[in-house]
């Protein structure tokens, strides 16, 4: 037999079997599917994204002085200015502590129930606050 042909019905075998292996492969059931292939991989979508989260409200907290100056504006009047300012430096604080917070223990759920959730609300600066309780 020439060596050429040798060689295609080696790689025509070879081609035919990685086709026909990943069907063969299949059989599991579909419960050990999710367990074993879709659980990590939300476990890290989960931790990635507190981990974003986290680089997020680090990089604009800064935000929450003119979002706060204009709520606090909205609720109170032109005291809000003063009041608006101070609410904002402190927002942004906290802000950069749970930004902080979030992004060096991603890794780590947020509860015992392995809770990826978000510490603050709202979520993002540029969310809209929760409506002021009187």
């Amino acid at each position: 037999m020439p060596k050429h042909l040798l060689i295609f019905m080696s790689m025509l075998l070879f081609l035919l079997t990685a086709a026909v292996a990943p069907a063969l492969a299949v059989s599991h059931a579909e419960k050990d599917y999710i367990d074993d292939v879709l659980e990590p991989e939300t476990y890290m979508e989960k931790s990635s994204f507190k981990l974003l989260r986290g680089l997020t409200n680090m990089v604009t907290s800064p935000g929450e002085i003119p979002k706060q100056m204009v709520l606090t504006i909205r609720d109170r009047g032109a005291l809000g200015v003063p009041l608006g300012f101070l609410k904002g430096i402190g927002m942004t604080v906290m802000r950069v502590g749970i930004g902080a917070w979030e992004t060096v223990s991603f890794p780590a759920p947020n509860s015992m129930e392995g809770d990826f959730a978000p510490i603050m609300n709202p979520e993002f600066v540029w969310n809209p606050s929760p409506p002021i309780r009187r």
